[in-house]
């Protein structure tokens, strides 16, 4: 299974997230179901499972009634012997061709999670599958995808997971009101190359619900987090734009909201019961879980649907603030330096007495916020130096000019990123930034403010304010508990691990006020605040946002702000959930 698990993306259902999506799709006893995708054949088995316990009588099941496809021919094998009434298709689910088969009721699936750009590496001793998984690297980029018709290689980004094709493809195998439920990745929510997807399933079907885990992995063998959808095929505009998408969170295990598991009638009426409670008419929050509900028409295929199904109430209240601005507005956000070799041009202490190289020549360097325990950085926080040399400086007897050649020896200059640059040992120019924040955050979120001059490294971003912004406010602004929920809503956590990723654009996003909007007395109070806190060590129960000094600058946003006391809570509770969230997740 380990090599399926790398090679195909192949991962079992776990029984618990199968009743869900079988809780959720099917309706009817008479109901046609194929999983497109389907594997050894168990989520196929409960299906019918929960087929027999629909009928009012005991049924015998027809060939035309279940239907798998299986791209591997021992899985395919495998289903066939598990369930030996089915139509098992050993082929490529993309090959097949939905006017040869009667319209579905249910497609139900977990589809692979591999990544479109990864097919033409994937390796298989099979010979079968070697055709479709090979790439043509003298082809264009819709020939690319031998697994996947060129129509649909053509329809998504080329970042898109292979998951995604299959809600293109799947679609035209339902009969219109027949439903879809799969279990994916769920960073297509609010990544770019997401929005494709978004706008297929806008055009082509009523969103029911998209559910999430807030407190467990479904699947603790992938590295990735996981969603499900569940869809209804519609042709009727009317009907899809006035249709209200549940988007639901969980706030404990399946395993504790499912706890029926002795007797399969009364395991899968505590499924049905679950399913009912989690469409409410109305948004519904409990210990258990939480319910937003936006109407399909209000859903933009560019917008990040995961931030409306984990945000809460008084962002989706305050976002659209007309006293807020995203950060683009009065600051310039950009990314540290990307060498392309840093072995050569991060310089150690060591390197440089080995080489002297030039004070000159040479720069401190920020590579990370690791470690770091307080809020006013200098170079004695920098480990490395940079090397930084002119374009067209003249090197003639430099001793820098001695590392430069020996660097050329070691191919450095050879580097696809390094031969770029003329000459390849000049990094670009950037402007020092007075504010820095980690792209990929952990547990802690604060934004340091740098002293003096220093360079960064890509794995920082820099926040340079417009000029007539008050420095200190705007850092105050930057560490405070509405910022972190933000970052924390805008990014996305990647592979399961629990580390929070923000690009460029989405901190260009995140929403504050405008530091050159207020008044002085704000201004004073946020310097005031900010200073109390920077004079304090970062290191343990400083970095909770209920510390008194971090509560008190986050009460001086609040007040700018004018959130009540409500709000207030709910920001430090939803931040904290937050935190919580991806570090249950990881581990």
């Amino acid at each position: 299974m380990a090599v399926k698990r790398n090679t195909l993306g192949q991962f079992d259902t776990p029984l618990d997230v199968a009743d869900l999506l079988l809780g959720f799709c099917l309706r009817r006893p008479a109901d046609r179901i194929m999983d497109p995708g389907c594997g050894d054949g168990r989520l196929l088995k409960r299906a019918t499972e929960w087929l027999d316990w629909l009928a009012p009588t005991p049924s015998d099941r027809t060939l035309e009634a279940v239907w798998g496809i299986e791209l591997d021919p021992e899985s395919a094998k495998e289903a066939q012997n598990l369930l030996p009434l089915a139509r098992i298709l050993n082929q490529n689910f993309f090959a097949l061709d939905p006017d040869s088969i009667q319209p579905m009721d249910v497609l139900v699936g977990n589809p692979p999670y591999t990544r479109s750009e990864w097919i033409g590496h994937l390796e298989t001793s099979n010979v079968h599958q070697i055709p479709l998984f090979g790439w043509k690297d003298d082809a264009p980029i819709s020939d690319k995808f031998p697994l996947v018709s060129r129509r649909l290689a053509q329809s998504l980004s080329g970042r898109s997971g292979l998951h995604a094709y299959f809600f293109l493809h799947g679609e035209q195998f339902l009969g219109e009101g027949g439903r879809l439920g799969f279990v994916v990745p769920n960073g297509w929510l609010d990544v770019a190359y997401g929005t494709d997807l978004k706008q297929f399933l806008l055009d082509h079907f009523r969103i029911l619900a998209v559910v999430e885990s807030s407190v467990e992995r479904w699947f603790t063998a992938a590295r990735v987090n996981t969603c499900l959808v569940i869809l209804e095929r519609c042709g009727v505009l009317n009907r899809r734009s006035s249709n209200h998408v549940r988007l639901i969170r969980l706030k404990q295990p399946l395993g504790q909201l499912l706890p029926n598991k002795d007797g399969k009638e009364q395991r899968l009426l505590a499924v049905e019961q679950l399913v009912f409670r989690l469409m409410p008419v109305r948004p519904h929050v409990t210990s258990e879980f939480a319910v937003h509900i936006v109407k399909q028409n209000d859903l933009r295929a560019g917008d990040k649907w995961g931030m409306a199904l984990r945000a809460p109430n008084v962002y989706l209240h305050h976002r659209g603030h007309l006293d807020l601005f995203p950060i683009k507005q009065w600051a310039t956000v950009q990314r540290g330096y990307t060498t392309g070799a840093n072995e050569f041009f991060y310089l150690s202490e060591a390197v440089v007495e080995e080489w002297s190289i030039e004070a000159r020549y040479r720069r401190p360097l920020l590579k990370s916020l690791r470690g770091i325990e307080h809020l006013r950085l200098d170079a004695n926080d920098c480990r490395q130096d940079v090397l930084l040399i002119p374009p067209d400086e003249d090197l003639t007897g430099t001793a820098v000019a001695d590392y430069i050649e020996w660097g050329m020896v070691k191919g450095y200059d050879q580097r696809h990123t390094c031969a770029a640059r003329r000459p390849w040992y000049s990094l670009p120019t950037q402007t020092p930034a007075p504010l820095v924040l980690a792209k990929g955050i952990w547990h802690r979120h604060f934004a340091p403010m740098l002293s003096e001059a220093l360079a960064v490294d890509q794995q920082l971003y820099q926040i340079q304010p417009d000029k007539r912004v008050p420095l200190l406010a705007a850092a105050a602004l930057c560490n405070s508990a509405w910022f972190a929920l933000q970052i924390e809503l805008q990014g996305r956590v990647n592979f399961g691990k629990g580390l929070l990723w923000l690009a460029a654009y989405e901190l260009g996003e995140v929403r504050l006020p405008d530091p050159r909007r207020l008044i002085a007395e704000q201004i004073v109070r946020l310097e005031q605040a900010f200073l109390l806190l920077a004079d304090r060590s970062l290191a343990g129960e400083s970095l909770d946002f209920t510390f008194p000094h971090r509560q008190a600058l986050d009460d001086v946003v609040f007040d700018v702000l004018e959130f009540t006391t409500a709000e207030r809570t709910a920001v430090i509770e939803s931040l904290q959930e937050r935190l919580t969230t991806r570090q249950l997740r990881a581990s």
